[in-house]
């Protein structure tokens, strides 16, 4: 593991710690912690079996992309490289997803440049989905639906600016003029014209179509943690409430949205009808199972795929 990753690691849970007991002392700590008593664990378990299958339907987006753009690779080094990626999670908008662009150069010597297009329409797709499934649940709950509208305008700008030949042309040949640039324009050509491939209507139909189950099947997660405190709630909101706040904490920027989606969320749980306690132990426990259960995953995809590498040595 690199240091830079550590580095990430090491950050997010000092990040993680600080705002757990923030939100730990806005619920009353000795309170959250009879609620996190309180939790049936049992079913933790369970919880965390769901989670691993949006994994395996992510598996299922990347491997979908590499075989579109014929790019040819075990299907077990593959799972390991694309399981190895989820140590990455932390990074902010998940650009550390790159990772499996440069794993799958060290092990088969695809370009970079190749499979770089794959993570953005990975990045596009994912959210497109959640974006649908916000303006569902705002048009539902009748919330205000600005930042909404941005974010989907600015979806479909960028996609139709790579869609546009005659704009791409001239800032390629923007780009060409700097000297310190001239050795990437080839790279960035063939990335820009990867994307557009993968952003075709079939394929781009498709992974939004699986994103969106990826996402529903994330909430279903969320659902049977709260209900686990016997709360009485529309399974519905408990989709929406979720799914809002990933939206915010995606527009952070901030690592895995630390601090942004579990304020977000936490605020919109006790502003509907949960006590500060149970909103901040169901916050917590969703974060667990969904954010550092996949950093755990890839360490444990990592050291699986740095044994590839030794073996190959």
């Amino acid at each position: 593991m690199s240091d830079k990753i550590k580095k990430y690691i090491f950050i997010s849970i000092i990040i993680t710690v600080i705002v757990y007991l923030a939100l730990s002392f806005y619920g009353n700590i000795n309170l959250v912690l009879v609620s996190l008593k309180a939790f049936q664990w049992i079913y933790f378990p369970i919880i965390l079996i769901i989670i691993y299958l949006t994994f395996l339907l992510k598996f299922l987006k990347w491997q979908y992309y590499l075989k579109y753009l014929d790019v040819k690779v075990q299907l077990g080094l593959s799972f390991k490289i694309f399981m190895a990626s989820l140590i990455m999670s932390i990074t902010p908008g998940k650009i550390g997803d790159l990772i499996k662009s440069y794993m799958l150069k060290e092990t088969n010597g695809t370009p970079v440049n190749t499979t770089i297009p794959i993570v953005f329409a990975e990045r596009v797709t994912e959210f497109a989905a959640l974006l649908f499934l916000v303006i569902l649940g705002i048009n539902i709950y009748n919330q205000s639906i600005v930042i909404i509208i941005i974010s989907l305008f600015s979806i479909i700008i960028l996609i139709l600016l790579l869609f546009n030949s005659r704009i791409m042309n001239k800032i390629i040949i923007i780009l060409s003029r700097s000297k310190k640039l001239e050795k990437y324009i080839e790279p960035i050509s063939l990335t820009i014209s990867n994307s557009k491939i993968l952003l075709k209507p079939k394929p781009f139909s498709l992974m939004i179509l699986l994103s969106l189950f990826i996402w529903i099947v994330e909430c279903f997660a969320f659902y049977l943690i709260l209900i686990q405190f016997n709360i009485d709630f529309q399974i519905i909101w408990s989709f929406f409430t979720y799914l809002f706040s990933i939206f915010i904490g995606s527009l952070s920027m901030l690592p895995a949205g630390l601090g942004v989606t579990d304020g977000s969320l936490t605020f919109l749980l006790s502003q509907n009808g949960l006590s500060k306690e149970i909103a901040v132990t169901a916050t917590l426990i969703v974060r667990i199972a969904t954010l550092w259960f996949a950093l755990i995953v890839g360490v444990i995809g990592m050291i699986g795929f740095n044994r590839v590498k030794k073996n190959e040595k």
